[in-house]
C-alpha cells in the first residue's frame, strides 16, 4: 500500500513543539546565567577552611582595597598549572579593580620571563610601576608581602646589642630570627649595633631602634644617645623582661609618663588553662584603643614572663601615652621578684592588685613645624616576639603593628595572612589494612548483591 502524505497540520505541530523546546531551552540557560551572575555579585562566598585558605586576611584587603596606581601580578609557569595557582591569585582583582593578574608561560614570552628575573617555574611576581618584586611563595603570606615590599619605602631596624639582648640573627627559641625575617618581608633592613664599640649615637639612617631584653642596664652616654634621637622624632621600641634593674632606662621611659614596675605579673585566668598558658604567662584580651591593638579586637596575646608599667597621670604638653594590653582583673604583680624566687605565693599586703597593664605606647610632639614625633612603645617582656611565641595566635600582629606604627606606616597595620598549616594523616600499618579492606570489600559485597538480584528475576 502507498505511503499516505502527512496531513499538514500534523507538520505544523512538530514545528511548532520544536521551537517552542527552542524557546523553553534558551530561557532555561538564560536564567541559569542569570542565577550564577546574581550569585557571585551578590552572595556572600563561606570559607569554612583552617586559616581561611580562600578568603583574603585583612591585611591583604587593606592593601589592596588602599592601592593608587595599578599592580599586575604575574604568574610564570606551564598552561596545565595555572588553575591551582588562580583560586587564591584571582582574590586579589576581585578585591580590587586596581589588581591584575596575568597568567604567563615562559617558554612562550621567554623575553617577559628574562626582563623579571624568572629562572623556575611557579615563581610569582608583583609589579607596580618600575618597581617590581619575586614573591617568596604563592600562598597569600608570599604575595602580599611581595606587595607591600613594591609599594612601601624601605626602612631600617636597628637591634641595640652589648647587655645581653635577645639576637635577631638567632635561632634558638629564645632569639629573634623569627621576628627579623617578619620585619624583612615587610621590607626593613634589620642591623645590629653595639653603642659602646663605636662613637656613642644612633646611626643617622635609623628609623627605628630595638632594644630587646637587656640584662643589664645601659650607661649614661648610651641612654643620652637615645635621648637624643628621640628628641630629634626618633622610633624606639622597649621590651624591659621583670628580674631585671634598670634603672636609667626606666628613668628613660618616665621621661614618656610611664614606669616600668619591678614586678613579675601573674594573672589566674581561668581562660588561659584553654591555651595551656601558665599563671606567670598572662593572656591578653583586653587592648587600649591604639591603632596598633584595634584590629585585635578578637584575638589573644601572650606575654611570657612581663612587667607591668604603671601611666603617670601628670600631663605633659604635646605628650600621650596609651594603655596597649592589660591583664585581668584576678591578676597581681609580685614586686621585687628575680628568678631565684622558686615559689610565688599571693601577699595581699603588697602585691600590686590587677588589672595591670603590660604595654605601653607614647607620642611626643617634638616641636617645630613639620618636625616628626617621637614615639615609644614598651612591653614588659622580650620573649613575646622570641621564636618560641611570635606564632602565638595575635603575637605577631601585635609586635609588626607596633613596628607600623612606630614607622609611620599605619596604612600597614591589620591582621596579616596566617602561613598555610601541613595537613598530614598518619595512619598505622593496622589502620591502612583497615581501609584498604573496606574499599575493596565494600564495592565488591554492593556488586555481588546487585548479580544475585539480577540473576533472581532473571
Amino acid at each position: 500500500m502507498a505511503e499516505q502524505p502527512q496531513a499538514p497540520n500534523a507538520t505544523g505541530r512538530r514545528i511548532l513543539r520544536g521551537t517552542n523546546l527552542a524557546i523553553y531551552t534558551v530561557i532555561a540557560v538564560a536564567i541559569i546565567v542569570l542565577i550564577n551572575w546574581f550569585s557571585s555579585q551578590h552572595v556572600q562566598r563561606w570559607d569554612l577552611t583552617k586559616n581561611q585558605k580562600y578568603s583574603l586576611s585583612a591585611q591583604s584587603l587593606k592593601l589592596v582595597k588602599g592601592l593608587k596606581d595599578d599592580v599586575t601580578i604575574y604568574v610564570f609557569d606551564r598552561d596545565q598549572s595555572f588553575r591551582a595557582e588562580g583560586d587564591l591569585l584571582n582574590l586579589y582583582p576581585a578585591a580590587s579593580h586596581r589588581v591584575a593578574v596575568r597568567y604567563v608561560d615562559p617558554n612562550r614570552d621567554p623575553a617577559l620571563a628574562k626582563n623579571f628575573g624568572v629562572t623556575n617555574y611557579g615563581t610569582v611576581v608583583v609589579a607596580a610601576g618600575n618597581r617590581h618584586f619575586n614573591a617568596q611563595s604563592s600562598t597569600e603570606e608570599g604575595v602580599t608581602n611581595a606587595l607591600i615590599r613594591v609599594l612601601k619605602s624601605q626602612s631600617t631596624v636597628y637591634f641595640i646589642q652589648g647587655h645581653g639582648e635577645r639576637s635577631p640573627e638567632s635561632a634558638e627559641g629564645d632569639g629573634l630570627s623569627e621576628f627579623s625575617k617578619a620585619l624583612s618581608n615587610e621590607n626593613d633592613s634589620v642591623k645590629s649595633v653595639a653603642l659602646m664599640e663605636q662613637k656613642i649615637e644612633i646611626p643617622s639612617d635609623a628609623t627605628l631602634v630595638v632594644i630587646a631584653g637587656p640584662q643589664h642596664d645601659y650607661l649614661q652616654p648610651e641612654v643620652d644617645a637615645l635621648q637624643k634621637y628621640l628628641a630629634g622624632g626618633g622610633r624606639l621600641l622597649m621590651m624591659l623582661d621583670p628580674g631585671v634593674d634598670l634603672p636609667l632606662l626606666a628613668k628613660l621611659a618616665a621621661d614618656y609618663n610611664f614606669t616600668p614596675q619591678n614586678d613579675l605579673v601573674i594573672d589566674q585566668n581561668p581562660i588561659a588553662q584553654v591555651f595551656g598558658a601558665r599563671p606567670e604567662m598572662p593572656l591578653i584580651l583586653k587592648y587600649g584603643a591604639s591603632p596598633i591593638t584595634q584590629p585585635l579586637e578578637r584575638t589573644a596575646t601572650l606575654f611570657p614572663l612581663t612587667r607591668s608599667f604603671e601611666v603617670n597621670k601628670a600631663y605633659k604638653n604635646g605628650l600621650t601615652v596609651d594603655d596597649l594590653c592589660d591583664t585581668t582583673a584576678d591578676s597581681y604583680g609580685v614586686p621585687n621578684w628575680t628568678p631565684a624566687m622558686r615559689e610565688i605565693r599571693p601577699q595581699p599586703k603588697t602585691d600590686l592588685k590587677g588589672p595591670l597593664t603590660v604595654a605601653v605606647a607614647a607620642d611626643l610632639s617634638t616641636g617645630g613645624e613639620g618636625k616628626p614625633n617621637a614615639r615609644l612603645v614598651a612591653l614588659g617582656t622580650s620573649r613575646l616576639p622570641a621564636n618560641s611565641f611570635i606564632s602565638f595566635q595575635g603575637n605577631r600582629d601585635l609586635i609588626m603593628n607596633a613596628v607600623d606604627w612606630l614607622t609611620a606606616n599605619e596604612s600597614m597595620i591589620s591582621v596579616r595572612p596566617k602561613a598555610p598549616d601541613a595537613q598530614h594523616l598518619n595512619l598505622t600499618a593496622q589502620q591502612m589494612s583497615t581501609i584498604l579492606f573496606r574499599l575493596i570489600a565494600v564495592p565488591v559485597v554492593i556488586i555481588a548483591a546487585g548479580i544475585i538480584v539480577w540473576w533472581g528475576r532473571r
